[in-house]
């Protein structure tokens, strides 16, 4: 009895290594990939370096064959042979979560998908066993030229697991799917269409691909946040005044005629704030429509960055740039400062004078009061790349910044930022403005560093990513 569940067990760990070692490129293919993939970022680089980029997010550790190497992630979860046994797979230097599975659990079935990292097939129950910690990953291959024979307008859905694993729920043939909200374990809230000239709003059953269009919100509404229980979008004009929806769960959406053009929604739910077509700076209240002109230094034009509690949000300001504009205005030179301007019309408070080894914050999100996250954009006389190399990733609390710490060397540059799973979530690629090429997910512990894979990814000549995480609430 022993030595015949000995062999079995032997034949197991037998056929999970071959199937590891179908998956792990040989050293040759390998060094032969890196330099196609290193020869065709310089390519790229070299054609696009006057683009600007800004990297867009919405808002658990899996195993790979290497910190170091762009390699294949392992699987957290080894398939079993039997549903009443359990293996572990033999200690490596890099810790691979081994969730145990029930004892009446059937094994987990591989699947072959071309470009995506290892994943299995979601199996009955998974996604009403999912919460927190639980992302839905949406990978997608955006090539600017792709090779002969590659389409390169792939796009999947995945679960992706606290322990690792990584699920495939569908592939999406016709329409795009970006999800925004992940609340009801089988549904999520996603901008759909056929592509971006036309997308709208949508919810997408999570078993089927089946994508039901919300006609409460019109085509290119764009996703603000949450108020409470409802969810708030924006219509942008950028010429004349937009409108702000207000969507509950059921029933009609109110809707709210306001200057923005783009809105970002307080930590409380009840303000959004951003800019107007003049540039100038508002909040506007959620329930009343009521509109405040928040103060900004006078002679400088601001942009927001992100709410740092419910009444104040950091700004970033520059002196205006002369009309025409110089090819490079850099903010060092320029006045630039990080400022707090408050709902009350108070005014604007500066956190920190920028200087040429100072960080221009963007794109940043409330962390928790008086803490915010964000981006930098290049933006002063110490940078290179001049607008278009936007990245990293920064804590603020009020005027002091410091990197976000990784327990990890993280493969490749910061791309975007956001908050989630243990606290902090990074993306990174290759070239951000060309993610998502390549482009992975990371969870980060805000105190210790702790760092966790969400949403890998492979180079191959597909040149898939993941564009974006959404955790289950």
């Amino acid at each position: 009895m022993t030595d015949d569940l000995t062999a079995r067990l032997e034949r197991a760990l037998d056929a999970q290594e071959q199937h590891e070692g179908d998956l792990r490129p040989d050293a040759a293919a390998l060094a032969d990939l890196r330099s196609r993939v290193a020869r065709g970022r310089r390519g790229r680089v070299t054609q696009h370096a006057a683009v600007a980029a800004a990297a867009v997010a919405v808002v658990g550790v899996a195993g790979w064959f290497g910190l170091q190497q762009r390699t294949t992630p392992e699987p957290a979860q080894t398939p079993t042979p039997s549903p009443t046994v359990s293996v572990t797979p033999t200690p490596t230097p890099t810790p691979s979560p081994t969730p145990s599975p029930q004892a009446d659990a059937p094994p987990l079935e591989p699947v072959s998908l071309p470009g995506l990292p290892p994943m299995f097939r979601a199996p009955e129950g998974i996604l009403e066993q999912s919460g927190p910690g639980w992302f839905l990953a949406a990978y997608a291959s955006t090539l600017y030229e792709p090779p002969p024979g590659v389409d390169g307008r792939r796009h999947v859905l995945a679960l992706s697991a606290p322990t690792g694993e990584l699920y495939h729920l569908f592939d999406v043939d016709s329409v795009g799917i970006t999800p925004v909200r992940w609340a009801s374990p089988g549904v999520a809230r996603a901008i759909v269409g056929g592509g971006p000239e036309e997308p709208g709003v949508g919810t997408v059953d999570l078993l089927t691909g089946v994508v039901t269009v919300d006609d409460r919100l019109p085509a290119g509404a764009q996703w603000v946040g949450m108020s409470g229980a409802d969810e708030l979008w924006l219509a942008s004009t950028w010429d004349e005044d937009s409108t702000l929806y207000v969507v509950p769960a059921e029933g009609p959406a109110r809707e709210l005629t306001v200057p923005l053009v783009m809105a970002q929604v307080s930590p409380d739910g009840l303000t959004v704030a951003g800019r107007v077509a003049t540039r100038a700076l508002e909040a506007v209240d959620v329930a009343t429509g009521r509109r405040t002109a928040l103060a900004t230094p006078p002679g400088q034009t601001c942009e927001v960055v992100g709410w740092l509690d419910a009444t104040g949000v950091m700004a970033a300001c520059v002196d205006p740039e002369p009309d025409p504009p110089t090819s490079q205005w850099n903010w060092d030179e320029h006045g630039g400062q990080v400022v707090r301007l408050d709902l009350s019309g108070a005014p604007a408070q500066t956190l920190t004078t920028l200087g040429p080894d100072g960080v221009v914050p963007y794109e940043g999100h409330h962390v928790r009061d008086g803490v915010l996250i964000s981006s930098s954009a290049p933006r002063l006389s110490s940078t290179d790349c001049f607008e278009y190399c936007y990245g990293g990733a920064y804590l603020w609390t009020g005027g002091d910044v410091r990197p976000v710490t990784t327990s990890v060397d993280l493969p490749d540059q910061v791309c975007d930022v956001g908050v989630g799973g243990d606290g902090l979530l990074v993306k990174t690629a290759g070239v951000c403005y060309e993610e998502p090429v390549g482009s992975q997910w990371w969870t980060v512990d805000e105190a210790t560093g702790a760092t966790r894979l969400v949403a890998p990814a492979l180079y191959t000549e597909l040149g898939i990513g993941a564009y974006t995480v959404v955790e289950r609430s």
